[in-house]
């Protein structure tokens, strides 16, 4: 592998960190104005203790993800697995975006 693979990971988990923030941010402010409901009930029971661990444990994940991966070789598989979960964890997005965005209209 050479170092432009290694560096596509690493943007692949970059945008997977930002997701997860952003992902953070709606759910939160969609449980706060009481337009959408946490679904996962772990999840839920942090945001319920801990809106901060809620954020830091999101946000964490690929952080962790991040580090390990700077310290293993680059696989293909990898960056496919990686680009899957970009790709749902967007669609996780819009579905956020959408769900508030019904509960604002009505």
């Amino acid at each position: 592998m050479n170092i432009y693979s290694k560096i596509d990971i690493n943007h692949i988990v970059l945008s997977l960190i930002l997701l997860a923030f952003l992902d953070s941010l709606f759910t939160d402010i969609g449980i706060r104005q009481n337009y959408i409901t946490e679904a996962n009930p772990i999840m839920k029971n942090i945001y319920d203790t801990s809106v901060f661990g809620f954020y830091a444990l999101k946000i964490s994940l690929p952080l962790f993800l991040l580090s390990l991966l700077s310290k293993i070789k680059p696989k293909k598989y990898l960056k496919v697995l990686l680009s899957s979960a970009v790709t749902l964890y967007t669609v996780v997005l819009f579905l956020h975006f959408f769900w508030i965005s019904l509960a604002i209209i009505t």
